[in-house]
């Protein structure tokens, strides 16, 4: 439980990229690169609507955000996503900062804010970040970027949740809400009405958004636990998963320990460029031929240590990749001068 009386989102909200949402009825798996700034835009406008409530600042109870700290919730969410897409658009694989959103709820006194001030710069912020998504191309929808445990998302990933974010958190203070204070939540205007549905800032799926009009899930259903304070965006273990699902076992165990892995390797490989120095023999060729058959292995192994070492740091790939090369173009003559 953190200092604002809500407990804190420790549910692996990543599953929504696999299938659609019950409740806010979002498909995020579904939605395209392309679809992303519109739907970030669809977003908006809700908020400065439902920021004029006056019970905005009040709580359905005492472990629920209000509609006002939702919306500065929202309004920050743009924000650290801003921040994690410019990282991964300029660094090589980037470390994202860990965001605990309880604290951050804490620390910045959401409850204590104005309304207007709030609504004007979520409005900025997501304007803003709708432009950046707008900037990225196709090429860079692979792009990847690690949670702080180590987990991984590319940038479409990280952007299709993105979306689920915003659309949960729009039915949250919307149809959720209504449910939540035993309203008909089945009933209710933006379940059965598209245009209402619009309004309230509910975005579906990709298929849906490019048919012009959204439709919910008609389950009615209401989990109690996933209308308190939202998907967590960071600060929780399960919060901080992301989707790994494609990842060998042995390839997510390097990500989650890339420094310490990478190191071992590099001392490894540096240990067996020693080793070769001094245990190979002299060749009996001579000249280049002999100097290569001599040397090479040794500086194969060392090459391959400085990848170790380089992908350990988090080097820019351009360096990794080219140590890499001269590695694999090394062994290469070794091989054809050993054969001849």
């Amino acid at each position: 439980m953190s200092e604002n009386g809500i407990a804190g989102d420790d549910k692996d909200w990543t599953w929504v990229l696999d299938r659609r949402c019950p409740d806010c009825g979002l498909d995020a798996g579904a939605i395209t690169l392309a679809d992303v700034p519109g739907a970030i835009r669809a977003q908006i406008p809700l908020w400065p609507e439902v920021l004029h409530r006056p019970d905005v600042r009040e709580r359905p109870d005492p472990g629920t955000w209000s509609t006002l700290e939702y919306a500065a919730h929202v309004r920050d969410v743009f924000e650290v996503f801003a921040g994690r897409l410019n990282l991964m658009l300029t660094e090589d694989d980037p470390l994202f900062p860990n965001w605990d959103q309880d604290a951050a709820a804490v620390a910045g006194r959401y409850g204590e804010l104005e309304p207007h001030d709030v609504s004007l710069e979520l409005q900025r912020r997501g304007a803003s970040l709708a432009s950046d998504f707008d900037a990225v191309t196709g090429e860079q929808a692979t792009r990847s970027g690690l949670r702080s445990n180590g987990s991984v998302f590319t940038v479409l990933t990280l952007a299709q949740y993105l979306i689920h974010d915003l659309v949960h958190h729009a039915w949250d203070v919307t149809q959720g809400r209504a449910g939540h204070e035993g309203g008909d939540v089945a009933a209710s205007p933006a379940r059965t009405d598209p245009g209402a549905a619009s309004a309230a800032g509910v975005v579906p799926s990709a298929n849906d958004l490019a048919d012009g009009g959204p439709s919910v899930v008609e389950d009615g259903s209401v989990d109690g636990t996933t209308a308190e304070a939202g998907p967590a965006v960071d600060g929780e273990p399960s919060a901080e998963a992301a989707p790994q699902k494609d990842l060998p076992p042995i390839q997510r165990f390097a990500h989650e320990h890339r420094l310490a892995v990478g190191l071992t390797l590099g001392v490894l490989a540096l240990a067996l460029a020693v080793l070769f120095a001094v245990a190979t023999p002299d060749s009996d060729a001579g000249g280049f031929s002999g100097f290569v058959t001599r040397w090479a292995s040794s500086l194969c192994w060392l090459l391959v240590s400085g990848v170790a070492v380089s992908w350990a740091l988090r080097a820019k790939r351009t360096t990794t990749n080219g140590l890499a090369w001269l590695g694999i173009a090394c062994y290469a003559c070794y091989l054809f001068f050993r054969a001849g």
